[in-house]
């Protein structure tokens, strides 16, 4: 009985290895060309975790199986580096800027918070925190009630109803901008700002990407499945099909968003909701040639999406004339993201 079920076992366990090594490579290939690889990248903490309890399994009561799980986990180390970061928090750099991305979620417009306040309490934490440079995504503020205490600004009033609008505040002086510049293969998804910082100028964008635009339906399905054959067909399509959407147009997002990159004259800072995890597509492009800052000086769970465990899709990276110290995703859940924030220095 007992090597039936070792059997049983083995062949499901090499079904998960296989989706783990297909969630691998998942980074490296464009949904526009294959989008079902997308999703192994996606689930890639699940999938993990549950090789790591058939390795538990393993290690007492078949080594060699347990061998072979070992080698194939070992290749999951970089990427479980970009969920989980162990770094010592320093003391403030002398001439470092503090940058912070935010999603703020129309600034609770709608009272998904039952809380009247929050749009104050998100200006307190931001002027609390001492930030240098805010980035903010789904910007909301008709009759410009909102004030942040900023000199300077570069502020997106065409988003769509999918993205919104976008701002990044600056105590240092913006000398150009997206309002100045051709962007419309990629408004809607990304500003941009060039900012002079004593003797040295970057480059900031902020960007956010299209999300997946789940409908009450799904939502409902995801919280509460009802074991229905016809409902929980409905409920998979359903999700399945604006999941395949979403990776699809992020992908084309990215392109245009790297395309405009190339030609930028300064270092490069990205801060912004991506609405996509560290094993993806998106992921790999946009920090192609340049530094995580949650991996570079992060410390704990990276999480950003309040409402998933271990969800992180709220991203600064920057090049390597930048480097970056500090990097904290805060806890205070003023939106249903996290704000996240480092410190930034120049050589």
């Amino acid at each position: 009985m007992k090597k039936i079920l070792n059997n049983v076992l083995f062949v499901i366990n090499i079904i998960l290895l296989f989706t783990l090594v297909i969630s691998y490579i998942s980074p490296f290939v464009n949904p526009s060309h294959i989008w079902p690889l997308a999703f192994s990248g996606l689930f890639f903490p699940i999938i993990l975790f549950v090789n790591l309890l058939c390795l538990i399994y393993w290690i007492f009561f078949n080594k060699k199986f347990m061998i072979i799980n070992i080698v194939i986990l070992l290749f999951s180390l970089p990427y479980l580096s970009r969920y989980i970061s162990f770094h010592n928090t320093t003391k403030t750099k002398q001439n470092s800027i503090k940058i912070m991305s935010y999603n703020v979620r129309l600034f609770n417009a709608w009272r998904w918070i039952n809380d009247e306040d929050i749009d104050d309490k998100i200006i307190d934490f931001v002027h609390t925190e001492n930030v240098d440079i805010l980035c903010i995504q789904e910007y909301y503020n008709p009759n410009e009630k909102l004030k942040f205490d900023f000199k300077y600004s570069t502020i997106d009033l065409e988003g769509s109803k999918e993205n919104l609008h976008m701002v990044i505040y600056s105590n240092y002086e913006i000398i150009n901008d997206t309002i100045n510049s051709e962007m419309e293969d990629i408004s809607n998804t990304c500003i941009f700002s060039d900012i002079i910082i004593k003797t040295d100028t970057i480059r900031v964008y902020n960007i956010h990407l299209t999300s997946n635009l789940f409908s009450r339906n799904d939502i409902d399905f995801l919280k509460s499945p009802i074991l229905e054959k016809e409902k929980v067909k409905n409920g998979i399509v359903g999700i399945t099909r604006r999941l395949k959407r979403s990776f699809v147009k992020r992908s084309e997002q990215v392109k245009e968003i790297k395309k405009h990159m190339e030609n930028s004259p300064y270092p490069i800072v990205v801060c912004g909701d991506f609405n996509d995890t560290p094993v993806s597509y998106v992921y790999r492009e946009l920090s192609e040639g340049k530094t995580d800052a949650f991996i570079n000086s992060g410390n704990g769970i990276g999480s950003t999406y309040t409402k998933i465990p271990t969800l992180r899709i709220d991203y600064i990276f920057h090049e390597k004339e930048v480097n970056s110290y500090n990097y904290k995703t805060h806890s205070e859940e003023l939106s249903d993201h996290r704000a996240i924030s480092c410190e930034l220095t120049f050589d």
